[in-house]
């Protein structure tokens, strides 16, 4: 009777660490997902590098 208790204790915590799972993949899947702008600094630094790159070749 116990392994019987045992076996169903844990099919039932099993059920429910699935459930949670797929809810917490669904969520996240259902959120915006957006990228932060660079700042101005970065990208005028970035396109002297690209430059720098071009002109050495």
């Amino acid at each position: 009777m116990v392994i019987i208790t045992t076996i169903i204790v844990v099919i039932i915590m099993t059920i429910v660490i699935a459930a949670a799972f797929g809810m917490a993949v669904s969520k996240g899947y259902s959120v915006k997902h957006t990228v932060d702008p660079l700042p101005d600094e970065h990208r005028e630094t970035e396109e002297e590098g690209k430059h720098e790159r071009t002109e050495s070749k």
